[in-house]
């Protein structure tokens, strides 16, 4: 099969190469009637046995290529030929050197690696963000973690507050009695707390309100921690899962008289 196109003027067709129009791109003038044409568009495939021979080229044999006749009125001693267009001095959309491309290719190679490192690097960065921010939560989720939590807060100088959850911290009983000490002045509130949850939790504040006989708030005062856990429990930092913490409050009543209470747990 040969590569076959046809002036679009004078219908002469002649027979091209492909490195003839990829020099040019495509870009031809017919040696008949010297009109240029892109070859291209009349670029079509033709059987050898279809070509007349002998075939004249009037110059430029290397690069004109050979003209023959189809059924027109040019006969096959023609010379008819076509020469190449000169290209523009710049051709904008040129392709890149394989040289380029072999370049940019080994240089995507080079940085892969580097990518591949700092993606890893700012996956830790977030992993460490997200572990500092939640770490009291993750002690709830995985209480095994706390020791390797704690570890990294020692070298970050944070701390990992224990749960706050109210919902699960409840008083099994209470009783306010005056001092049996004989000290009508001071009053005692004894109660126990008790953690529902599977996880340790903190220490919650209590608010003591007094009440006289038609249920009107006397007064009211909250109490920390340090302020009503016992002496053998002072050095402890939560309540375990499922724990009673006995508690005392004694405070002074003097001026006070008080004929009901109400003990309320909350998180400061």
């Amino acid at each position: 099969m040969a590569l076959v196109t046809c002036c679009p003027s004078c219908s002469t067709t002649f027979r091209v190469h492909a490195a003839q129009l990829q020099a040019h791109g495509g870009d031809l003038r017919c040696g008949q009637c010297q009109r240029v044409f892109n070859g291209f568009a009349t670029l079509i495939t033709a059987h050898e046995s279809t070509i007349e021979y002998p075939l004249t080229v009037r110059s430029q044999p290397a690069v004109a290529p050979e003209s023959f006749t189809e059924n027109h009125d040019v006969g096959p001693d023609s010379d008819a030929t076509i020469h190449p267009v000169p290209a523009p001095a710049s051709e904008p959309d040129a392709p890149e050197s394989p040289d380029s491309l072999f370049d940019d290719g080994e240089q995507a190679k080079r940085s892969s690696p580097m990518l591949r490192i700092a993606n890893i690097l700012l996956l830790l960065l977030l992993v460490g963000q997200i572990t500092h921010h939640y770490r009291t939560e993750l002690t709830v989720i995985a209480p095994y973690s706390r020791p390797y939590l704690e570890q990294y807060c020692a070298l970050l100088k944070c701390t990992i507050p224990y749960s706050q959850d109210i919902r699960q911290i409840g008083i099994e009983s209470s009783d306010l009695q005056k001092n049996p000490a004989g000290e009508p002045e001071v009053t005692t509130m004894h109660a126990t707390i008790h953690n529902f949850a599977s996880f340790p939790q903190a220490f919650p504040a209590l608010q003591l309100v007094l009440l006289d006989a038609q249920q009107h708030v006397i007064t009211s005062r909250i109490f920390t921690a340090d302020d009503y856990l016992q002496e053998e429990d002072r050095q402890r930092l939560f309540i375990a899962p499922h724990q009673d913490i006995e508690i005392r409050l004694d405070f002074d009543s003097t001026e006070l008289s008080a004929l009901g209470y109400r003990l309320l747990l909350l998180y400061l």
